[in-house]
C-alpha cells in the first residue's frame, strides 16, 4: 500500500489493561480499575434522561456546528460561541492543530514525560518533536521557552501534566505566554482542569480573550464521566476555531455527545461536589500510600504519581504484581519512569483495595501465576 506516512515511525498509543482481560488471565472474583483515569461514577444528575429522551433521533444527522453546546459553553465561560470549538474528544482537536500547523521542516515543542499523542502529532506530519524534559517532575516553561525557535509553529503544556498531575500557575504561563512569538500557537490542555483546588485554575481564559495564539483545550471525559462519549472543546480565538471547523469532519460530535455534554454543563453544584470528594480521596491515597513508605508526587489532577521503590518486589514489577492481583495502575515504564505507577482516584472502596494489594506486596505476598 502506498502510505504517505512511514506508519513504523508513528507513536502508537497503547492503553492500559482492561478489567475483564485482567479478570479471564489471572481467574479474579473482583478487578479494580484505577489505571485510565476515569471518574468512578456515572455521569451527574439528569444526562441519563437527557440522552433517552433523543434515541428516536438516532436515524438523523446532529447538528454539525454543535450550536447548543457551542452556546452553553460560551456561556458558561463568558465568551462569544464563535470562541469555541467542540470535538470528538479533545484528542479529535489536538489531532486537527497538529494537521493545520505541522510538516517536514516544522517543529513543535512540548513537555516530556507528558501526553503521548503530542509526539504522535509530530509523527503524522513528518514534523520535529522537541521535548523539553520535566524539572523536578513540573513542566519547565523557562526551557521550553528557550527551545522554540523560527521553525516552531505549536507549543503545547499540558497542566495539570499527565502523567505527574504536577501543575503550572496561571502567572506563570501568562509570563510564558508573553515570551512566545505571536504566530506560534501555544495550546494549554487542560483536560484535567475541573479537579484543580488552585485559586488560579480559570485565569487562562483570560490569556484565550488577550491572545490570539493561546488555545486551551478541555474535555467532558474526566469529572463529567462522559469519556465513553467522546466529547471535548477548544476556548480559542475565532482564528483557530475557524481552522478547526475547516479542518474537521461534518457531524464530528454525535447527537448524544451533544445533549449529553449540554446537560451535564448545567450541574454545576455536583461538578463543586465531585471535585471535593476527588480532593478528600486523593488525600487519602496517597496518606495510605505513605504509610506504607510509597512517596507520590503533589498532584492536582484526578490521579497521582507513585515512586514504588521500598516493596519487597522490584519496583518495576510493582505494577504487574498488582495487575495479577486484581488492583489495575497504569505501570510508569510507559512514559518513561519505570519503577513508578500512575494512580487513579477511584471511589473509597475501590482505594481501599488498592491499599490491601499494596499492603499484600509489601509483605510479600504475590499471585501464585506470578511465581516467586
Amino acid at each position: 500500500m502506498k502510505f504517505v506516512v512511514d506508519l513504523k515511525s508513528v507513536h502508537r498509543y497503547r492503553p492500559g489493561a482492561d478489567a475483564e482481560t485482567v479478570r479471564r488471565r489471572f481467574g479474579l472474583d473482583r478487578v479494580v480499575k484505577l489505571a485510565s483515569n476515569e471518574y468512578p461514577l456515572p455521569p451527574v444528575a439528569g444526562v441519563r434522561e437527557a440522552v433517552v429522551a433523543v434515541l428516536d433521533q438516532l436515524n438523523r444527522y446532529p447538528d454539525t456546528h454543535s450550536t447548543a453546546l457551542r452556546e452553553a459553553l460560551a456561556d458558561h465561560y463568558g465568551l462569544s460561541p464563535e470562541n469555541i470549538a467542540v470535538g470528538n474528544g479533545s484528542l479529535e482537536l489536538l489531532l486537527l492543530l497538529g494537521q493545520g500547523l505541522l510538516a517536514p521542516g516544522v517543529e513543535a515543542v512540548f513537555p516530556t514525560p507528558s501526553f503521548a499523542l503530542y509526539r504522535k502529532m509530530c509523527d503524522l506530519h513528518g514534523a520535529m518533536a522537541r521535548e523539553v524534559a520535566l524539572q523536578d517532575h513540573c513542566v519547565d516553561l523557562q526551557a521550553m521557552a528557550a527551545a522554540v525557535t523560527d521553525k516552531t509553529s505549536l507549543v503545547i503544556i499540558c497542566n495539570p501534566n499527565n502523567p505527574t498531575g504536577t501543575y503550572v500557575g496561571a502567572a506563570a504561563l501568562a509570563r510564558f505566554v508573553a515570551e512566545v512569538p505571536s504566530d506560534v500557537l501555544v495550546v494549554v490542555d487542560e483536560a484535567y482542569n475541573e479537579f484543580v483546588t488552585e485559586a488560579d485554575a480559570q485565569d487562562t481564559i483570560e490569556l484565550v480573550r488577550r491572545h490570539e495564539n493561546v488555545c486551551v483545550t478541555r474535555t467532558f471525559s474526566k469529572i463529567y464521566g462522559l469519556c465513553g462519549l467522546r466529547v471535548g472543546y477548544a476556548l480559542c480565538s475565532e482564528t483557530v476555531r475557524e481552522a478547526i471547523d475547516t479542518l474537521r469532519q461534518p457531524f464530528n460530535v454525535s447527537l448524544v455527545g451533544q445533549v449529553a455534554a449540554t446537560e451535564a454543563l448545567r450541574h454545576q453544584d455536583e461538578i463543586a461536589g465531585r471535585k471535593a470528594a476527588n480532593t478528600e480521596l486523593r488525600a487519602h491515597l496517597v496518606e495510605g500510600l505513605a504509610a506504607l513508605g510509597l512517596a507520590s508526587l503533589p498532584s492536582q489532577a484526578n490521579f497521582i504519581l507513585t515512586d514504588m521503590t521500598g516493596l519487597t518486589v522490584p519496583a518495576i514489577e510493582a505494577c504487574d504484581s498488582l495487575t495479577a492481583q486484581g488492583a489495575i495502575v497504569r505501570d510508569g515504564a510507559a512514559f518513561g519512569l519505570p519503577g513508578w505507577a500512575r494512580i487513579s482516584i477511584g471511589t473509597r472502596a475501590e482505594i481501599g483495595f488498592l491499599l490491601e494489594k499494596v499492603v499484600a506486596l509489601a509483605a510479600g505476598e504475590r499471585h501464585p501465576q506470578q511465581g516467586g
